[in-house]
């Protein structure tokens, strides 16, 4: 798996990320939405990494999992809002698809 732990200050995706996302043309959003989910949760590590559906094998998509471990039932549901609110802002629904907000 290629994954990075982004830390508060902007970093750089692990390539293999980057190059999903150029191919998907979701670079333009990938920095937005790395903020909008350290926005929803502003004292979560966040990893960024590809995942792959479950269900769908054929459907891959740009991790976006921070660590909730300590987090309170209401902060959760702070960040989920902040998160869920921000993506419509952030990027357009048909290329939203390809980032995928986890708790770890």
């Amino acid at each position: 798996m290629n994954a990075l732990l982004v830390g508060s200050t902007r970093s750089a995706v692990p390539l293999g990320v980057q190059e999903f996302a150029d191919e998907k043309e979701v670079g333009c959003y990938l920095d937005a939405m790395t903020d909008l989910a350290r926005q929803a949760f502003p004292s979560s590590a966040l990893c960024v990494s590809l995942g792959q559906d479950a269900e769908d094998e054929m459907h891959q998509y740009i991790a976006l999992d921070v660590e909730v471990g300590g987090r309170t039932t209401e902060e959760l549901i702070v960040g989920q809002r902040i998160w869920s609110a921000g993506v419509a802002r952030v990027c357009p629904s048909r290329h939203a698809v390809y980032f995928v907000l986890g708790w770890r």
